[in-house]
């Protein structure tokens, strides 16, 4: 699926198309600041966004077969919450509370 795939998917919830577009821009925006700032974001009965540090390590460079030393890195991860594995293992994304219908106010 992508990103235009989801505001379609919210334009069919009678989201007008644009301002689908500009509510996904703004919470991936706010995640990305977030982990930006080596914050936690969790989304209750979804899932956990983090950065976590990976040691650097001595690689080989297959062509020139020199050893080169990578440096420490960050990247970042997801952890589903339990909410999300179960209704992925079940096929039913309806036993998401956080999936269930919402009227647009």
């Amino acid at each position: 699926m992508l990103k235009n795939d989801l505001v379609l998917a919210l334009s069919e919830m009678d989201y007008y198309k644009n301002q689908a577009g500009a509510v996904i821009n703004d919470v991936f925006r706010v995640i990305a600041e977030a982990l930006t700032k080596g914050e936690k974001v969790t989304i209750r009965g979804f899932g956990t966004f983090e950065v976590k540090k990976r040691k650097g390590s001595l690689v080989r460079d297959i062509h020139t077969r020199e050893q080169k030393r990578i440096d420490d890195y960050q990247v970042v991860v997801f952890r589903p919450g339990d909410n999300l594995k179960d209704a992925v293992k079940t096929q039913n994304p309806n036993k998401l509370s956080l999936l269930a219908k919402t009227e647009k106010k």
